[in-house]
């Protein structure tokens, strides 16, 4: 059932109003725990503050680590220092990470020193782990057996641990010096004779992960095997954490909306739209729309080159933005088929020469019906023949080429460990107009003498 916040807040608003803290408290409590937070999100810091306080301690926890960093650094300037430190010790690990990834470094060390000396050890550890890594999303809260357990006492080990760890349903046989030798599932486990020994239910051969794996890779490589959990194991191989599927989901969509950003053309932003302010949010946009200033003067200085042939013929300048629109369109069109396919695993080097055929190939086939489209569209304007023929072959070859240029861009960034999704959008529009504007007076020069 669709949570409707508006009549939640209605509610909310009679019951503080009437003083009726304990039916707000009921009602509060048989709400999912992200209803709560988009609630929580709602309403003014002050009464989300007290909100918060009228919730039982696990859920508020829950709810404070599905809330975002804005509203999260709000509740906790209201705090007093020893809810703080509740809250942060009783956070899961990996999100406790994640939510000190989005603070100042000056607010991390504070919330650092307020952590019990066990807990503080572990949060170093994991922000010692490169950002964007399997070590700085990863958790240690997982279950581990040993190699020479039955599947009794497995079963025992996993009802003692189960409170206070992110998954049981997938757990990590280790051995007797933590080197990882096998993973189980608790179904496996389950359904076979308590005497069984774990060594001979586990499958032996698990994927893991290196705690330097980046996460777009483990995201890909936790989709592809279906798994619910996947290891990540040190230099050594020594088991040191796991990372979730739910992990995963927040991976895909940091890095979607990071790519998202970078094909239109923007800097990437940690926080929400509202929450960025209006000089971050234009300091973000202006970048690109500098380079694309830049480089267009590019395209101002071939048509200011070929400025004797448009004196000549200035029926080619009705059809040069139909030109350079369609070819950046079909550059970015391949770009993102291209960044897609490339993030998902599906294009790789030795793809090179067989996407590059079926890009020209396509290319030939899109140029041919617009060039065809264009031909009668012109001869309907009345125009010279030699210049309708112009202009189909100018877009045959620009749609080729922008093809082409949506291919090569992202293979060439990735080469220089650059980020492909930089290769399109704005990026590709200016090299295909440039490239375009050339082949069409060239082509003109060579039909219509000019």
């Amino acid at each position: 059932m669709t949570l409707h916040i508006d009549t939640v807040l209605s509610e909310v608003d009679a019951a503080l109003e009437n003083r009726r803290f304990a039916e707000l408290k009921e009602r509060l409590c048989g709400m999912e725990v992200a209803d709560l937070a988009d609630l929580l999100e709602s309403v003014p810091s002050a009464k989300g503050l007290l909100l918060f306080r009228l919730l039982p301690k696990d859920t508020a926890i829950e709810v404070f680590e599905m809330m975002e960093g804005g509203h999260r650094e709000e509740l906790l300037a209201a705090f007093s220092d020893g809810e703080v430190a509740e809250l942060m010790e009783n956070m899961s690990d990996d999100d406790r990470t994640a939510l000190f990834d989005e603070m100042p470094a000056k607010t991390v060390k504070k919330l650092l020193r307020l952590l019990s000396p066990e807990e503080r050890t572990l949060a170093n550890r994991l922000l010692d782990y490169a950002d964007g890594t399997a070590g700085r999303v990863m958790t240690p809260e997982y279950v581990d057996l040993r190699v020479r357990m039955t599947v009794e006492e497995a079963i025992e080990r996993i009802r003692r641990l189960a409170p206070s760890k992110e998954t049981i349903y997938s757990c990590f046989v280790v051995d007797d010096t933590r080197r990882l030798v096998g993973v189980v599932e608790l179904e496996e486990l389950i359904l076979v004779r308590a005497g069984t020994p774990v060594e001979e239910v586990m499958d032996d051969a698990p994927v893991s992960v290196a705690t330097d794996t980046d996460q777009e890779e483990v995201a890909r490589i936790l989709s592809k095997y279906d798994r619910q959990a996947l290891p990540v194991v040190d230099r050594q191989g020594l088991l040191v954490g796991i990372v979730t599927w739910d992990d995963v989901l927040d991976i895909v969509e940091e890095e979607a909306t990071e790519d998202f950003h970078r094909m239109a053309g923007i800097s990437p932003t940690e926080e929400s739209y509202l929450e960025t302010g209006i000089l971050a949010l234009a300091r973000k946009r202006l970048t690109w729309l500098l380079i694309c200033i830049v480089t267009e003067t590019m395209t101002s200085s071939v048509l200011k080159g070929y400025s004797d042939a448009l004196e000549r013929m200035v029926a080619l300048a009705f059809f040069i933005p139909l030109l350079i629109d369609t070819g950046g369109n079909a550059g970015t069109q391949a770009a993102t088929l291209m960044i897609r396919g490339m993030t998902l695993g599906e294009i790789r080097k030795k793809d090179l020469f067989r996407v590059l055929s079926r890009e020209v190939v396509t290319g030939l086939l899109l140029g041919g019906v617009l060039g065809l489209i264009a031909l009668i569209r012109v001869s309907f304007m009345g125009l010279d023949g030699g210049v309708a023929l112009t202009v189909a072959l100018a877009l045959v070859t620009v749609v080729s080429l922008g093809n082409l240029a949506g291919v090569c861009l992202p293979l060439i960034a990735r080469l220089f460990r650059i980020d492909p999704a930089v290769m399109s959008g704005p990026f590709i529009t200016t090299i295909v107009d440039v490239i375009g504007i050339m082949v069409y007076f060239e082509i003109a020069h060579l039909i219509l003498g000019l």
